[in-house]
């Protein structure tokens, strides 16, 4: 059908293809406003909501782990010699999120248990360690987040790296436990505990 081929000619799977996806047990739950390009590997147990669209051309490669949850509104996609890697149990989309790698040996990693949601546009080359958030309409860039727990630890010294807020992020290093909430230039914001957001949390060793 002309969708199947419009979708072909542009590296995406058909329809049928992401039906095979389905029954393999990633779950899609229209697979009519999906789209995943042919060249991206998905791991097990992958939850794709109406609207996600991952691409990957052929000079590119794109890769997710298992368990990731994306919601509408996402958008990844690996292009020019670009590379997105992508772990487990990652919570991504909410209010939209961009991944994009475009430029020839570019790289942009996820951990595992992110959460990367309200619009944030990250940009390769970026590393986020596990259980890191990107949380806001943040235009991220050659950021080092280090992984730690996820969001749901009770003890917020132990969490994941944390960007919050709106505006351009370029060049930071955040450590395990620390935020940044800019408005506007990132680099202009203080580096925080995550603490002082949470201050009758428990302290564990």
């Amino acid at each position: 059908m002309i969708i199947d081929d419009q979708r072909t000619a542009r590296g995406l799977r058909t329809v049928a293809e992401l039906l095979e996806l389905a029954e393999a047990g990633t779950i899609i739950l229209d697979p009519y406003s999906v789209l995943v390009g042919t060249r991206v590997r998905l791991g097990d147990g992958n939850v794709l909501y109406p609207g996600v669209v991952i691409e990957c051309d052929p000079e590119s490669s794109c890769e997710l782990g298992s368990g990731n949850t994306l919601l509408p509104g996402t958008f990844i996609a690996a292009s020019g010699g670009g590379s997105i890697v992508i772990g487990d149990h990652n919570r991504i989309g909410e209010g939209g999120a961009r991944l994009v790698a475009g430029q020839p040996g570019s790289r942009l990693t996820v951990g595992d248990r992110t959460r990367i949601s309200s619009s944030p546009v990250i940009v390769a080359p970026a590393d986020l360690g596990d259980g890191c958030q990107v949380l806001g309409q943040i235009t991220a860039q050659q950021v080092q987040l280090s992984g730690g727990a996820d969001w749901s630890h009770p003890d917020p010294d132990h969490r994941g790296a944390v960007l919050k807020g709106f505006g351009k992020a370029r060049g930071l290093s955040v450590g395990v436990g620390e935020v940044v909430n800019g408005s506007g230039d990132f680099a202009d914001a203080s580096l925080e505990r995550q603490r002082a957001y949470h201050p009758d949390a428990p302290r564990l060793s």
